[in-house]
Protein backbone atom coordinates (compact mmCIF):
# COMPACT_ATOMS: atom_id res chain seq x y z
CA UNK A 1 0.00 0.00 0.00
CA UNK A 2 1.45 3.93 -0.87
CA UNK A 3 1.99 6.15 1.47
CA UNK A 4 -0.95 8.36 1.86
CA UNK A 5 -0.57 11.73 3.31
CA UNK A 6 -3.90 11.86 5.05
CA UNK A 7 -5.03 14.38 8.32
CA UNK A 8 -7.31 11.71 10.16
CA UNK A 9 -10.13 13.47 11.94
CA UNK A 10 -9.25 12.15 14.98
CA UNK A 11 -5.64 12.85 15.21
CA UNK A 12 -6.09 16.17 13.86
CA UNK A 13 -9.04 16.58 16.17
CA UNK A 14 -6.64 16.12 18.96
CA UNK A 15 -3.08 17.73 17.56
CA UNK A 16 -5.46 20.91 17.61
CA UNK A 17 -6.77 20.68 21.24
CA UNK A 18 -3.63 22.32 22.62
CA UNK A 19 -3.71 25.27 20.11
CA UNK A 20 -7.35 25.46 20.41
CA UNK A 21 -7.94 25.53 24.18
CA UNK A 22 -5.05 27.78 24.68
CA UNK A 23 -6.60 30.73 21.84
CA UNK A 24 -9.81 30.18 23.29
CA UNK A 25 -8.74 30.67 26.89
CA UNK A 26 -10.56 33.94 27.58
CA UNK A 27 -14.26 32.40 26.77
CA UNK A 28 -13.57 29.53 29.22
CA UNK A 29 -13.00 31.80 31.85
CA UNK A 30 -16.39 32.82 31.58
CA UNK A 31 -17.98 29.68 31.68
CA UNK A 32 -16.25 28.25 35.19
CA UNK A 33 -15.03 31.72 36.61
CA UNK A 34 -15.07 31.20 40.74
CA UNK A 35 -15.66 27.49 40.77
CA UNK A 36 -12.09 26.59 41.57
CA UNK A 37 -10.93 27.14 45.12
CA UNK A 38 -7.42 28.77 44.75
CA UNK A 39 -4.99 29.03 47.60
CA UNK A 40 -2.18 31.86 47.06
CA UNK A 41 1.60 30.51 47.67
CA UNK A 42 3.89 32.65 49.03
CA UNK A 43 7.35 31.11 46.80
CA UNK A 44 7.87 28.63 43.96
CA UNK A 45 10.71 26.28 43.79
CA UNK A 46 11.90 25.44 40.35
CA UNK A 47 13.32 22.24 38.50
CA UNK A 48 16.62 22.95 40.54
CA UNK A 49 15.41 23.42 43.50
CA UNK A 50 15.82 27.41 43.37
CA UNK A 51 13.06 28.91 45.31
CA UNK A 52 11.37 32.21 44.16
CA UNK A 53 9.40 34.41 45.86
CA UNK A 54 6.13 35.10 44.74
CA UNK A 55 5.44 38.82 46.37
CA UNK A 56 3.01 40.00 43.40
CA UNK A 57 6.17 41.52 41.78
CA UNK A 58 6.73 39.49 38.94
CA UNK A 59 5.41 41.50 36.69
CA UNK A 60 7.82 42.02 33.78
CA UNK A 61 8.87 38.02 32.02
CA UNK A 62 11.22 37.29 29.46
CA UNK A 63 10.16 33.77 28.04
CA UNK A 64 12.66 31.38 26.59
CA UNK A 65 10.80 28.68 25.41
CA UNK A 66 8.06 28.67 22.35
CA UNK A 67 5.40 26.63 24.94
CA UNK A 68 5.73 28.77 27.66
CA UNK A 69 5.41 31.74 25.68
CA UNK A 70 1.98 30.13 24.21
CA UNK A 71 0.70 29.31 28.05
CA UNK A 72 1.74 32.94 29.02
CA UNK A 73 -0.82 34.19 26.19
CA UNK A 74 -3.33 31.77 27.10
CA UNK A 75 -3.62 33.04 30.27
CA UNK A 76 -4.01 36.16 29.50
CA UNK A 77 -0.88 37.53 30.41
CA UNK A 78 0.78 38.30 27.07
CA UNK A 79 1.00 42.41 28.96
CA UNK A 80 3.67 40.94 30.92
CA UNK A 81 5.71 39.61 28.12
CA UNK A 82 8.39 41.96 27.36
CA UNK A 83 11.13 39.43 25.56
CA UNK A 84 10.94 35.89 23.63
CA UNK A 85 13.10 33.95 21.25
CA UNK A 86 12.38 34.35 17.57
CA UNK A 87 10.92 30.66 17.54
CA UNK A 88 7.80 31.77 20.17
CA UNK A 89 5.66 33.23 17.20
CA UNK A 90 2.28 32.05 18.74
CA UNK A 91 -0.60 32.91 19.19
CA UNK A 92 0.21 35.79 16.61
CA UNK A 93 -0.88 38.66 19.45
CA UNK A 94 2.64 38.05 20.72
CA UNK A 95 4.81 38.62 17.79
CA UNK A 96 5.05 42.31 18.65
CA UNK A 97 6.93 41.57 21.65
CA UNK A 98 10.46 42.15 21.45
CA UNK A 99 12.51 39.32 20.56
CA UNK A 100 16.14 37.85 22.45
CA UNK A 101 17.54 36.06 19.59
CA UNK A 102 17.32 32.65 18.69
CA UNK A 103 16.02 29.25 20.96
CA UNK A 104 19.55 27.89 22.32
CA UNK A 105 21.66 31.47 21.98
CA UNK A 106 19.75 33.86 23.01
CA UNK A 107 21.35 37.32 23.46
CA UNK A 108 22.24 37.98 27.21
CA UNK A 109 22.80 41.46 26.58
CA UNK A 110 19.13 41.97 24.50
CA UNK A 111 17.72 40.48 27.77
CA UNK A 112 19.46 42.02 30.44
CA UNK A 113 18.61 45.31 28.90
CA UNK A 114 14.91 44.63 28.97
CA UNK A 115 14.96 44.45 32.93
CA UNK A 116 13.16 41.52 33.45
CA UNK A 117 11.66 40.26 36.87
CA UNK A 118 11.96 36.86 35.66
CA UNK A 119 12.99 34.85 32.71
CA UNK A 120 11.25 31.69 32.53
CA UNK A 121 13.35 28.66 30.60
CA UNK A 122 11.75 25.28 29.62
CA UNK A 123 14.31 23.82 27.38
CA UNK A 124 17.20 21.13 28.23
CA UNK A 125 19.72 22.54 26.34
CA UNK A 126 19.52 25.88 27.39
CA UNK A 127 21.58 25.37 30.43
CA UNK A 128 24.67 27.64 29.59
CA UNK A 129 22.15 30.19 29.14
CA UNK A 130 20.72 29.34 32.21
CA UNK A 131 23.67 29.95 34.19
CA UNK A 132 24.97 32.99 32.47
CA UNK A 133 21.61 34.53 33.35
CA UNK A 134 21.97 33.67 36.66
CA UNK A 135 25.38 34.98 36.94
CA UNK A 136 23.97 38.32 35.89
CA UNK A 137 22.00 38.78 38.65
CA UNK A 138 18.94 38.11 37.12
CA UNK A 139 15.64 35.52 38.38
CA UNK A 140 15.32 32.25 36.10
CA UNK A 141 12.92 29.58 36.67
CA UNK A 142 13.72 26.96 34.94
CA UNK A 143 10.94 24.41 34.67
CA UNK A 144 11.20 20.91 33.52
CA UNK A 145 8.41 19.12 33.02
CA UNK A 146 8.33 15.12 31.42
CA UNK A 147 6.88 15.02 27.87
CA UNK A 148 3.35 14.25 28.43
CA UNK A 149 -0.14 15.26 28.77
CA UNK A 150 0.37 15.09 32.53
CA UNK A 151 3.43 17.11 32.37
CA UNK A 152 2.06 19.94 30.14
CA UNK A 153 -0.86 20.24 32.62
CA UNK A 154 1.73 20.92 35.58
CA UNK A 155 4.01 23.29 33.24
CA UNK A 156 0.52 25.22 32.57
CA UNK A 157 0.13 25.15 36.33
CA UNK A 158 4.02 26.45 37.25
CA UNK A 159 3.28 29.03 35.00
CA UNK A 160 0.09 30.01 35.79
CA UNK A 161 1.49 30.38 39.41
CA UNK A 162 4.04 32.49 38.16
CA UNK A 163 2.12 34.91 36.24
CA UNK A 164 -0.55 34.91 39.59
CA UNK A 165 -3.18 33.10 36.80
CA UNK A 166 -3.52 30.38 38.89
CA UNK A 167 -7.42 30.05 38.68
CA UNK A 168 -7.49 30.94 34.99
CA UNK A 169 -4.53 27.60 34.78
CA UNK A 170 -6.92 25.63 36.64
CA UNK A 171 -9.68 26.18 33.87
CA UNK A 172 -8.17 25.84 31.41
CA UNK A 173 -6.33 22.51 32.43
CA UNK A 174 -9.78 21.10 33.35
CA UNK A 175 -11.31 22.19 29.55
CA UNK A 176 -8.01 20.44 27.52
CA UNK A 177 -8.94 17.38 30.29
CA UNK A 178 -12.46 17.23 29.10
CA UNK A 179 -11.46 17.86 25.50
CA UNK A 180 -9.64 14.97 25.55
CA UNK A 181 -11.69 12.69 26.70
CA UNK A 182 -14.53 13.61 23.90
CA UNK A 183 -10.84 12.62 21.67
CA UNK A 184 -10.66 9.33 23.86
CA UNK A 185 -14.46 8.75 23.59
CA UNK A 186 -15.12 9.04 19.81
CA UNK A 187 -11.75 6.93 18.38
CA UNK A 188 -12.38 3.87 20.98
CA UNK A 189 -13.95 1.25 18.81
CA UNK A 190 -11.96 2.50 15.65
CA UNK A 191 -8.79 0.07 14.36
CA UNK A 192 -5.62 1.84 15.51
CA UNK A 193 -3.99 3.18 12.75
CA UNK A 194 -0.15 2.75 11.48
CA UNK A 195 0.98 6.49 12.03
CA UNK A 196 3.67 9.07 11.64
CA UNK A 197 4.39 12.60 12.27
CA UNK A 198 6.67 14.20 10.22
CA UNK A 199 9.13 16.43 12.54
CA UNK A 200 11.94 17.22 9.85
CA UNK A 201 12.44 15.36 6.52
CA UNK A 202 14.99 15.88 3.64
CA UNK A 203 17.26 18.76 4.15
CA UNK A 204 16.47 19.43 7.57
CA UNK A 205 16.96 15.59 8.85
CA UNK A 206 14.70 12.97 9.29
CA UNK A 207 13.04 13.39 12.68
CA UNK A 208 9.76 12.53 14.06
CA UNK A 209 7.76 12.32 17.36
CA UNK A 210 9.72 9.14 19.08
CA UNK A 211 7.88 7.03 22.06
CA UNK A 212 9.96 9.65 24.33
CA UNK A 213 7.54 12.78 23.13
CA UNK A 214 4.77 14.04 23.95
CA UNK A 215 3.73 13.94 20.54
CA UNK A 216 3.66 9.85 20.83
CA UNK A 217 0.87 10.22 23.43
CA UNK A 218 -1.39 12.73 21.70
CA UNK A 219 -1.16 10.04 18.38
CA UNK A 220 -2.00 7.27 20.93
CA UNK A 221 -4.72 9.24 22.46
CA UNK A 222 -6.21 9.79 19.11
CA UNK A 223 -6.23 6.12 17.82
CA UNK A 224 -3.06 6.20 16.36
CA UNK A 225 -0.30 3.33 16.45
CA UNK A 226 3.19 5.15 15.91
CA UNK A 227 5.59 3.22 14.25
CA UNK A 228 8.28 5.25 15.51
CA UNK A 229 7.32 4.85 19.48
CA UNK A 230 10.07 2.48 20.78
CA UNK A 231 12.69 4.69 18.63
CA UNK A 232 14.11 7.82 20.98
CA UNK A 233 15.56 11.55 20.47
CA UNK A 234 13.42 11.96 17.68
CA UNK A 235 15.30 10.31 15.49
CA UNK A 236 14.02 7.90 12.70
CA UNK A 237 15.65 6.99 9.55
CA UNK A 238 13.99 7.27 6.54
CA UNK A 239 14.50 3.96 5.31
CA UNK A 240 12.59 2.71 8.57
CA UNK A 241 9.94 5.52 7.36
CA UNK A 242 9.50 2.98 4.32
CA UNK A 243 9.65 -0.15 5.73
CA UNK A 244 6.98 0.77 7.85
CA UNK A 245 4.96 2.22 5.32
CA UNK A 246 2.28 4.10 7.53
CA UNK A 247 -1.53 4.06 6.69
CA UNK A 248 -0.98 8.11 8.07
CA UNK A 249 1.37 10.80 7.89
CA UNK A 250 0.90 13.64 9.65
CA UNK A 251 2.05 16.97 8.73
CA UNK A 252 2.20 20.22 11.41
CA UNK A 253 0.60 23.02 10.16
CA UNK A 254 3.17 24.95 9.19
CA UNK A 255 3.80 22.38 6.47
CA UNK A 256 0.43 22.60 4.93
CA UNK A 257 1.52 25.36 2.62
Amino acid sequence: MPISFFWSIGVKKLFLITTIMLTLSSSLFSMGKGEVNIVKDSSYTDSRGIVIPLNGELKRIISLSPNVSEIIASLGATDMLVGRTDYCTYPPSIQNVVTVGDLMSPSIEKIVSLNPDIVIVSTLGQNQTLQTLSQQGLTVAYIDKSQSMEGTYSLIEDIALLVGKKEEGAILISAMKDEVKKVEERVSSLTPRTTYYVAGFGQWGDFTATGDTFINEMIQIAGGENIASSARNWTFSLEELLMHDPEVIILPPLWNS
